[in-house]
C-alpha cells in the first residue's frame, strides 16, 4: 500500500498554517514589536501646589503611555524645582487619586505598562521629613492637639474657636519657617520618570511663576496653627493655589 508523503499531503499543510495564523494572531503587530522601549507623557495646563506646615506639596495630572514596543516598568516619577536665587528641591511621586473625582489616594508604587498601554492620574508630590524633623513635628502637633481638645472639654468652650498654648505655637512656626519654600519668583522645573528601560525615560522641562501675593497667601496659612488648622485638621481656608505652566 502506497502512503503519500506528509510534504504532499494538503491537510498536513492546512493544519501547519492554521497553527501559524493562531501563534501569529497572539502576538503584537510585527511594526509593534521592532520599536524601541519608549514612552509618551502628557501634562494638565495647571498645577495645585500646597504646603504641609511649610513642606512643599505638588499635584499634577499626568498621562503617561507606552507608545513602544516592549513591556515597561515605571520606577519613579519627580519633579525638580529651581529657582532663581533659591535652592533646588526634589519632589517625589508618592501617591495618586485612583480618579478625578475620588478623595482617596493610592501610595504610588512602581507599575508595568504594555505596549499602547496608558496610565493617568492626579499624582502628588512631596518629600518627607527627615527622621528628626518628623520626630519634632509630631511632638507640637501632638501637643497643640491635646492643648486644644483639652480646652473643648470645658461646657464654656464647646463652640468656641480655642487656640493652643504660644510657646507651642511659636515653636510650630519656626519650624514652619525653616520649611517654607514657595518663597514669591519664577520657578523652573524637570519632570522626570524612570523606568527600566533607560532609553525610553522621559526628561521634560517647564516654568510657571509664583506672585508676591501668591507666595504671601500660602505664608500665611501658619497665622491658623494656633487654632490646629493644617495641622491636625484640615481648614478649607487653605486650599493652596493652582498656577498655569508652561513647557520650556
Amino acid at each position: 500500500m502506497n502512503q503519500t508523503p506528509f510534504y504532499l499531503d494538503w491537510q498536513f499543510w492546512s493544519a501547519v498554517v492554521a497553527v501559524v495564523a493562531l501563534l501569529l494572531s497572539q502576538l503584537p503587530p510585527l511594526h509593534i514589536l521592532f520599536r524601541k522601549p519608549r514612552l509618551s507623557c502628557e501634562a494638565f495646563s495647571r498645577m495645585h501646589i500646597t504646603h504641609k506646615v511649610g513642606n512643599p506639596n505638588a499635584q499634577w495630572h499626568l498621562i503617561i503611555e507606552n507608545t513602544g514596543g516592549r513591556s515597561l516598568r515605571v520606577k519613579e516619577i519627580s519633579l525638580n524645582f529651581r529657582k532663581a536665587g533659591g535652592a533646588e528641591f526634589k519632589l517625589p511621586a508618592k501617591n495618586y487619586l485612583r480618579t478625578p473625582d475620588s478623595t482617596d489616594s493610592v501610595m504610588f508604587t512602581p507599575f508595568r505598562l504594555a505596549p499602547g498601554e496608558e496610565w493617568a492620574h492626579i499624582i502628588t508630590f512631596f518629600d518627607l521629613f527627615t527622621r528628626d524633623d518628623e520626630k519634632e513635628y509630631r511632638r507640637l502637633e501632638s501637643d497643640i492637639r491635646s492643648d486644644i481638645l483639652g480646652q473643648k472639654e470645658l461646657p464654656e468652650n464647646k463652640e468656641k474657636l480655642c487656640e493652643a498654648n504660644t510657646a507651642t505655637v511659636q515653636e510650630l512656626v519656626a519650624f514652619f519657617n525653616r520649611h517654607f519654600k514657595w518663597q514669591p519668583g519664577e520657578y523652573d522645573f524637570e519632570l522626570r520618570v524612570i523606568t527600566n528601560h533607560e532609553e525610553a525615560n522621559v526628561s521634560r522641562n517647564f516654568r510657571f511663576s509664583l506672585f508676591e501675593s501668591e507666595s504671601k497667601e500660602l505664608f500665611e496659612y501658619s497665622d491658623m496653627y494656633r487654632f490646629g488648622a493644617g495641622v491636625y485638621w484640615v481648614s478649607p481656608a487653605q486650599p493652596g493655589l493652582i498656577v498655569p505652566i508652561y513647557e520650556k
